[in-house]
């Protein structure tokens, strides 16, 4: 009989419940859409946080945090009151709008604005995710979510990180608008495809690839391909990132880079720029930050990179579950990682606090303390 410790014990359930009345129904029902039960891996794990990117905001993610946790308020109101000056608003009137939601909604999606709310939630999740004693052994960030890793790593310190931020948003608004395609192709076959001045802006998975280039160049390649029988997604974006359309903010940005401290990553990361681990002299050049808005985003390499190094839990930290139905499509039947999502996809209306205790429950049964 375990008397004060609590016994480690291979099969693991749990459930997330309101008060004692829920929990013991329930318990006593074996809600299997509730009662969520899982097995030990057969290895030790570690924990890859990933940082979501652009695409995945909303207004009111993450604010039921925002409500209930101490740490997570305090760190987006220290990130939101230093950025007041930089952008001339608050993010928190436009994160966790009320009234004129359709008005919150059109600035959230302008990335002067995304950028900068999504590194202030991923990172406040992220110090939640510490507070409550999970810290990160890798981590990989997609596009601005590199960012985050690079602050929680130490290259930037959150003050210089939120500049950087909100002057890399400032300048990618300022270019003429574009347009970015999902394709359901895999590179090497999308490379046969792609002319000159449409650039591969993204491989996100073995089979998905996303272009970026023109408005119009965007819309004749879209029915060009879809008349070889190929399955397109258009993106909701308002610009055409990764692609040529961005060098005209190249100088001006790996200027303003060099103006920050830069220190050694002291926890590693994936760079999406390469596909694989940063390295020093790649964190501490403003020229690699400045190509990694330009270049594709390497991100199904980099979950190669990290499948090939070790077992790891992938934890989404970000709005929805963009990265964790990415990693999902590497699995295999010889190696199912497991992939969890901090928060729900906003279409689940499902409470933001309800949603990361699930994320912790799964943690604890893939054998994360």
């Amino acid at each position: 009989m375990c008397i004060r410790d609590r016994c480690q014990f291979d099969n693991r359930s749990f459930t997330v419940c309101s008060d004692v009345a829920d929990a013991t129904r329930v318990l006593e029902t074996g809600d299997r859409n509730r009662l969520i039960t899982g097995q030990l891996h057969e290895h030790d794990l570690t924990v890859v946080f990933m940082f979501t990117g652009q695409g995945a905001q909303h207004v009111g993610m993450g604010q039921e945090l925002y409500e209930s946790e101490p740490v997570y308020r305090d760190t987006v109101d220290y990130c939101a009151e230093y950025l007041k000056p930089v952008l001339g608003l608050d993010l928190r009137d436009i994160m966790y709008a009320t009234d004129d939601l359709d008005n919150a909604t059109a600035s959230i999606n302008q990335t002067g604005i995304t950028q900068p709310a999504l590194f202030i939630t991923e990172y406040a999740l992220a110090q939640l995710w510490m507070e409550w004693g999970v810290n990160p052994d890798a981590m990989i960030g997609h596009s601005i979510g590199e960012y985050v890793a690079a602050c929680l790593a130490g290259v930037f310190c959150l003050d210089d990180a939120l500049s950087i931020v909100a002057e890399r948003a400032r300048l990618m608004q300022a270019q003429p608008a574009g347009k970015m395609l999902a394709v359901r192709i895999e590179e090497k076959g999308l490379a046969e495809l792609l002319p000159d001045d449409i650039c591969l802006a993204a491989c996100n998975t073995p089979g998905l690839c996303v272009v970026s280039a023109e408005s119009d160049r965007i819309d004749a390649f879209d029915a060009e391909i879809r008349e070889k029988g190929l399955e397109t997604i258009p993106l909701h974006t308002s610009h055409a990132f990764h692609s040529h359309m961005m060098d005209p903010v190249l100088n001006d940005f790996a200027n303003e880079v060099s103006k920050y401290a830069r220190s050694a990553p002291q926890i590693p990361f994936i760079s999406v720029k390469t596909g694989t681990w940063i390295t020093e002299e790649q964190a501490l050049d403003p020229e690699y930050w400045a190509a990694q808005l330009r270049n594709t985003v390497r991100f199904s390499d980099g979950i190669r990179a990290l499948k090939a190094e070790g077992d790891y839990v992938f934890l989404e930290v970000g709005p929805g579950n963009t990265l964790s139905t990415a990693v999902l499509q590497h699995n295999t039947a010889a190696d199912s990682s497991p992939v969890i999502a901090s928060l729900a996809h906003p279409k689940q209306k499902r409470s933001a606090l309800d949603a990361v205790l699930e994320a912790l429950g799964r943690l604890w049964i893939s054998g994360i303390t």
